[in-house]
């Protein structure tokens, strides 16, 4: 049973990058400046990171997130540990602006500079700041905004969930195949990236193929177990 249960646990870490994910990626769009333009996130406490780009200084991304009263409220900002953005001074860097449904807006500063690999795109970021809390019920709006032209990375929720509904998103499908675009600076290709019929095929028979493999693997387990015990029946 313990070989069985090795055997299974290295099939599902064959799993695609993209379902193990402990962030569901969103690709901010040039076009999305503001909240009411950016996507809408159905339940804050998911874990989401939400990629973008202010192009020119004082240029600004913007995005909802709804959530429920007495929900664990969580926001971080990070930034890419890559030039030009991991040599901005502080006064540059991207700051985000969170606004509750009662207006109250709390304008998130650079507070910390902590760099960590983050291993299942093989990406490095240096996180700026974060804020903890309890939510009021209602749809919160964050607007990430800067002097300077930089990349950013805003992170929501931390309930791992992966491929939950988000409205006004038109390139849900971009994945990991999008943050690469991203994190190599590449804006043109983030507009461009779309997920091929071909890959989508290809990723769903990877994961039809696992699942098929861990039954038999488990079926095959539980007959062998049923056989020894008819043996120590008989005997």
């Amino acid at each position: 049973m313990k070989r069985l249960l090795f055997i299974t646990a290295i099939l599902l870490g064959l799993l695609p990058a993209s379902i193990a994910t402990a962030h569901d990626p969103i690709i901010l769009t040039s076009d999305q400046r503001t909240p009411i333009n950016g996507p809408l996130l159905i339940d804050g406490t998911i874990s989401f990171a939400l990629y973008g780009s202010l192009d020119t200084s004082g240029d600004t991304r913007g995005f909802r997130v709804q959530f429920k009263e007495g929900d664990p409220l969580y926001i971080s900002i990070l930034i890419p540990d890559l030039s030009p953005e991991n040599l901005l001074s502080e006064d540059s860097l991207p700051i985000v602006n969170v606004e509750d449904p009662d207006g109250v807006i709390v304008k998130l500063a650079v507070t910390e500079k902590v760099s960590f690999p983050e291993p299942y795109t093989g990406t490095n970021y240096v996180r700026l700041t974060e804020l903890r809390g309890t939510a009021i019920a209602g749809i919160y709006s964050v607007t990430v905004t800067g002097d300077s032209p930089a990349r950013f990375t805003v992170s929501v929720g931390e309930k791992e969930m992966f491929g939950t509904p988000v409205e006004n998103i038109p390139n849900r499908d971009l994945g990991v195949a999008g943050v690469m675009a991203w994190y190599s600076g590449d804006q043109g290709a983030v507009e461009s990236v779309v997920e091929t019929p071909s890959s989508k095929t290809s990723s769903s028979n990877q994961l039809t193929l696992v699942i098929v493999v861990v039954s038999v693997i488990v079926g095959l387990g539980f007959v062998r177990v049923i056989k020894i015990r008819q043996r120590k029946t008989s005997q």
